[in-house]
């Protein structure tokens, strides 16, 4: 009766820790596909040239991967860097405002 009851004890302990084990496992996979989409998205957005026409599409994706909070603080971090040199770079791209140089202001 004891041998009955102590297989049935470390039976149950196994099939608990197989579930535990198998229910991580999927979790990590399923981390895994979510955090591959996002590098898709953020490449994807880094290919973006100024002239195309995805461009204004691309920052939004990552405005976007550079806030949520399911993807890894180092890629987030990644992602609002390149947002950031974006950003610097349409700056720097726009003529300056005021009269252009020899032209004077009207008074």
């Amino acid at each position: 009766m004891e041998t009955a009851l102590v297989a049935a004890s470390i039976a149950a302990l196994a099939s608990t820790v197989g579930a535990v084990v198998s229910w991580f496992g999927a979790f990590q996979a399923r981390r895994t596909v979510i955090r591959h989409h996002a590098w898709e998205r953020f490449t994807w957005a880094l290919r973006q040239q100024p002239h195309d026409r995805a461009y204004d599409i691309s920052i939004a994706v990552l405005r976007n991967l550079a806030t949520v909070s399911w993807w890894p603080k180092p890629d987030r971090r990644l992602a609002y860097r390149a947002l950031r040199r974006r950003e610097r770079a349409a700056a720097d791209a726009e003529p300056p405002q005021g009269p252009t140089a020899g032209q004077e202001a009207d008074s």
